[in-house]
């Protein structure tokens, strides 16, 4: 959001377009290293199956 403001505040030109590239640059960048750091989880077992961690203690 600063990035934006800042580069609204530059008169057009070569500063404007560096600060353009590298807000690009360090967004783009943080998604594709959050995005390639987080840990896919499977999906909640459905209700035919049953949970491996629930133990029978009926009898």
């Amino acid at each position: 959001m600063f990035g934006l403001l800042a580069c609204n505040a530059l008169p057009d030109g070569r500063y404007a377009d560096t600060a353009l590239y590298a807000m690009t640059l360090t967004v783009l960048g943080s998604v594709l290293l959050h995005g390639g750091g987080s840990v896919a989880t499977a999906p909640p077992p459905s209700a035919d199956q049953p949970d491996a961690q629930v133990v029978d203690t009926r009898g």
